[in-house]
C-alpha cells in the first residue's frame, strides 16, 4: 500500500485533479491511492475552496452556472468569502440613483446585491451586503461596526421586492430609531464594473496542487514522493506557507498553451479548462488554465514541480482539454475531457512573470 503524499496515513482515495466544484467530465484522468482521505477532505479541500469560492474562478462558475457536485454547500460568493479567501466585490455605477452600488451575477444575470449602502457627510460610501440567511440583527450590527462608518450618514436599502418579509423587519430591529431610504430593486443599466478578488496562498497552492496532481496522471514512472518533488509536497501540504514562497512555485505565462491562440484566435462557442505536463531539459512542470472562453482569455499558471538530472523523456509534452457540454449536463458528467494533440514550436525560452505582483481585477463595460 502506498503513503500518502502528504503525510504518514495510507493513501486510499481516488483524487479528481480538476476540482469537484468545476463538475464531473467524462473520460477526465484521475490520481488513484496517492492522497489519504484525511488530506483530501481537510488540507487539499481548503485549497479547492479558496480557489472555487474567492478567486476569479468563483465569478466564473456563477457567470457560466457551474454548481459542482450537488451534496456540497451552496455558497455565493459575492456575500460570503471561503477558506480564508474574501467575497467577490463587484462594484459599478448605478446612473438611477446617483452613485456606486455591488452587483451579483447569477448566470449572465445581473442584478444589485442584497445591500444596505451608508453615504457619509464627506461622500464617502461603504456597502453592507445581507447574506441570505442572516436574520440575527446583532450579526448585522456587527458587520455594520465593521465597515468603520463615520455618522452621520444616509442609509438606502437594496432589495428584492420578494425578500422584504424578512429584510425590513431585520433592519428596522438593528436600528430602530433610524429611517432608511428604501430602494427596492434600484437601476438595471450599469457601466464599467469592476470585479476584486482577495486571495492568499491557498489560492496559489491549489493551483500548485492541481498542476502537481495531473502530471503524475500523465507521467506513470512517477509516483509522487520522489526527493525531486519534495519541495512542492510541503508547499501544497503545509498551511504555514506563506505568500512569500509563492513566486518560487507559481509563475504567470503570457504565451498561450493552445496553438491557436498564438495568432490571436479566441474559442468560438466552447468553455472550458486546460491542464498540460511537460518535462523540458530535465524541469518537471505544469500549467493550468481555467474557464478559457470567447469572453475570458483566463490567465495560464505555470507549475514549477522540481527538477530531475536523471529524466530520460526530456521535452514530452502532454495534456488534456475540459470543456463542458454545451446543452448542459449529461447524467452526472459536466463534459468531456479530450486528449490535446502536442506538438513542437520552435521558440525560444517562455518567458514567466511572477503569479504575486500587481491586483487583478475583472472590468467590463
Amino acid at each position: 500500500m502506498r503513503t500518502c503524499l502528504y503525510c504518514p496515513n495510507v493513501a486510499d482515495t481516488e483524487e479528481h485533479p480538476l476540482p469537484a466544484a468545476f463538475g464531473e467530465f467524462e473520460n477526465a484522468p484521475l490520481l488513484d491511492d496517492r492522497i489519504c482521505g484525511r488530506c483530501n477532505n481537510t488540507t487539499l479541500s481548503r485549497l479547492d475552496e479558496q480557489l472555487t469560492r474567492s478567486g476569479p474562478e468563483a465569478f466564473m462558475r456563477r457567470f457560466f452556472g457551474i454548481d459542482g457536485r450537488k451534496h456540497h454547500e451552496k455558497i455565493n460568493p459575492f456575500y460570503r468569502g471561503s477558506s480564508g479567501g474574501g467575497r467577490l466585490r463587484a462594484k459599478s455605477f448605478d446612473a438611477e440613483v446617483g452613485f456606486e452600488v455591488e452587483l451579483e451575477f447569477d448566470g449572465k444575470q445581473v442584478r444589485q446585491s442584497r445591500q444596505i449602502v451608508f453615504i457619509e457627510q464627506s461622500g464617502k460610501i461603504h456597502h453592507l451586503p445581507i447574506p441570505e440567511k442572516l436574520r440575527d440583527p446583532k450579526k448585522l450590527l456587527a458587520l455594520y461596526r465593521g465597515l468603520d462608518v463615520t455618522p452621520p450618514v444616509q442609509a438606502r436599502i437594496f432589495y428584492d421586492p420578494s425578500e422584504s418579509d424578512w429584510l425590513l423587519p431585520l433592519v428596522q430591529a438593528a436600528w430602530p430609531a433610524s429611517s432608511f431610504n428604501e430602494m427596492g430593486p434600484g437601476g438595471s443599466s450599469f457601466s464599467g464594473t469592476v470585479t476584486e478578488f482577495h486571495v492568499n496562498h491557498r489560492y496559489f497552492r491549489a493551483y500548485a496542487k492541481i498542476g502537481f496532481h495531473y502530471f503524475l496522471t500523465q507521467f506513470p514512472q512517477y509516483d509522487g514522493s520522489e526527493a525531486c518533488f519534495a519541495d512542492i509536497r510541503d508547499f501544497i501540504g503545509s498551511d504555514t506557507a506563506g505568500n512569500d514562497q509563492v513566486n518560487k512555485f507559481v509563475a504567470r505565462r503570457e504565451v498561450p498553451l493552445l496553438a491557436q491562440m498564438l495568432y490571436g484566435a479566441r474559442p468560438d462557442e466552447w468553455v472550458g479548462h486546460l491542464l498540460c505536463a511537460e518535462i523540458r531539459h530535465g524541469e518537471c512542470l505544469a500549467h493550468v488554465q481555467f474557464f478559457l472562453s470567447k469572453f475570458y482569455p483566463a490567465p495560464i499558471y505555470t507549475v514549477r514541480l522540481g527538477r530531475d538530472a536523471a529524466a530520460t523523456n526530456t521535452d514530452a509534452h502532454l495534456g488534456h482539454g475540459y470543456s463542458y457540454f454545451e446543452d448542459g449536463p449529461q447524467g452526472k458528467f459536466s463534459g468531456e475531457a479530450d486528449p490535446l494533440t502536442t506538438t513542437r514550436v520552435s521558440m525560444g525560452p517562455i518567458e514567466l512573470k511572477p503569479a504575486i505582483g500587481q491586483p487583478d481585477t475583472l472590468s467590463s463595460q
